[in-house]
């Protein structure tokens, strides 16, 4: 398939945002003996490493959202050690700037969401390296929020013409689905509406000082405008698809391919974070260890109402939701395609070398790795059937006929 250095849109968010600071590194340690984290939690590795990992310091990035749990609770519980791995840390504030010291090797692996890799390993926007894509770190976890002034007001999605809402990156499954969402609405997301990247760090203040109407973001900060009473949860993410991805795990394949016991062992510590994280008696746990500044640096009450489902919603009412956000990690060839049809819908990958069905499953499979991560899934108990077609916004999405999906308009 033809590449370009650039897209249309030319990643907007470059030059965005700062990095983060600071690296948080764990100690590695062979041994298997459990390990008590900072609250006192004991963990034992449920599975044996993959032979002698070829190396054990391993540098991965994150951006400090609650999609990026698995990622954060191995370090904050002691699993990436329970497995015999040295792993740093290094916390960016940014999508750009992450995109940028991953595709320059400063990373071995990182959070990603997940258009990214696809976009990086088939070069659509600046910057290629080969990648892997073997779990989805969250799915659902996100939400349209908008600010108090507008309660009442917007209902539909025809009811956001002239706002202005945010988003955290172009190459992002917000971007994706709140254009996807508009366009059912009759709106041309381009013109009728101003989508804004910017930092999800930011976007709370913003809202508060009416600089934007909304954002469509990953949590906590949905939750914490709702905290602070600068805007209301219009919709969850998990309401126009529900199961669908935000963030993944993606590692660099002259990584993989130098340390293939390095590689399988940092699979065994993620999903088995992943996993424990999942677990609903889990939760509340999880949103202590996250909320120190290490980390997400957020108020542990804010990541409880995320991680449990039990929540204000900013307009009067508590919910109770099931699965607000989840951590299944297998990765699903309907997301991936997905997210390939929309990027080329949207402009943001080339408009020709998708001719078939089968040309989008090629270029999904050349990244994504359900071959390595499948035995380390079901090994974990974790769930591993395919997902055939999916449900978005109330039409059937199906891989074996992607095309109409990357018409501007999608008739429902």
């Amino acid at each position: 398939m033809g590449h370009r250095h650039l897209s249309r849109r030319k990643l907007l968010a470059f030059g965005t945002g700062a990095l983060g600071a600071g690296l948080l590194s764990g100690c590695a340690s062979s041994s298997a003996s459990p390990n008590i984290n900072p609250l006192g939690v004991n963990f034992a590795a449920s599975l044996e490493p993959a032979g002698e990992p070829e190396i054990r310091d391993i540098t991965i990035g994150f951006v400090p959202i609650t999609c990026s749990s698995p990622i954060i609770n191995a370090a904050a519980m002691g699993i990436f050690e329970q497995y015999g791995l040295n792993v740093t840390l290094q916390r960016y504030t940014g999508w750009g700037e992450l995109w940028i010291a991953y595709v320059a090797g400063e990373l071995d692996a990182t959070q990603m969401l997940i258009p990214m890799p696809l976009g990086i390993h088939h070069e659509f926007a600046a910057g290629q390296r080969d990648s892997r894509l073997p779990y989805i770190t969250n799915v659902n976890g996100q939400a349209i929020t908008l600010g108090t002034q507008h309660m009442g007001r917007v209902q539909h999605a025809a009811d956001f013409r002239g706002l202005t809402i945010a988003v955290p990156f172009d190459y992002s499954g917000h971007n994706l689905l709140l254009r996807d969402y508009l366009a059912l609405g009759g709106l041309d997301p381009d013109y009728d509406v101003g989508i804004q990247v910017m930092r999800p760090s930011d976007m709370v203040a913003s809202l508060n000082v009416g600089d934007i109407d909304g954002f469509l973001a990953p949590d906590p900060f949905n939750q914490r405008a709702v905290a602070i009473g600068a805007g209301y949860l219009h919709m969850l993410s998990k309401d126009l698809w529900d199961g669908h991805p935000c963030c993944s795990f993606t590692v660099a394949d002259d990584f993989a391919s130098a340390y293939p016991n390095a590689y399988s062992t940092l699979l065994r510590a993620i999903g088995d974070s992943a996993v424990w994280t999942d677990q609903a008696d889990h939760r509340g746990v999880a949103a202590e260890t996250m909320a120190g500044r290490a980390f997400l640096s957020q108020d542990p009450a804010v990541l409880s109402a995320v991680l449990t489902g039990e929540f204000d919603d900013g307009q009067g009412s508590q919910q109770s939701v099931e699965d607000r956000i989840a951590f299944r990690p297998f990765p699903h060839e309907t997301y991936a395609i997905w997210a390939l049809t929309q990027l080329q819908r949207w402009d943001l990958a080339p408009t020709t070398g998708y001719r078939s069905a089968a040309d989008y499953r090629t270029a999904a499979r050349e990244v994504l790795d359900i071959e390595t991560a499948t035995p380390i899934l079901q090994a974990l108990g974790a769930d591993t059937t395919p997902r055939r077609t999916e449900s978005i916004i109330g039409r059937t999405f199906d891989p074996a006929d992607p095309l109409p999906w990357t018409e501007k308009q999608v008739n429902a």
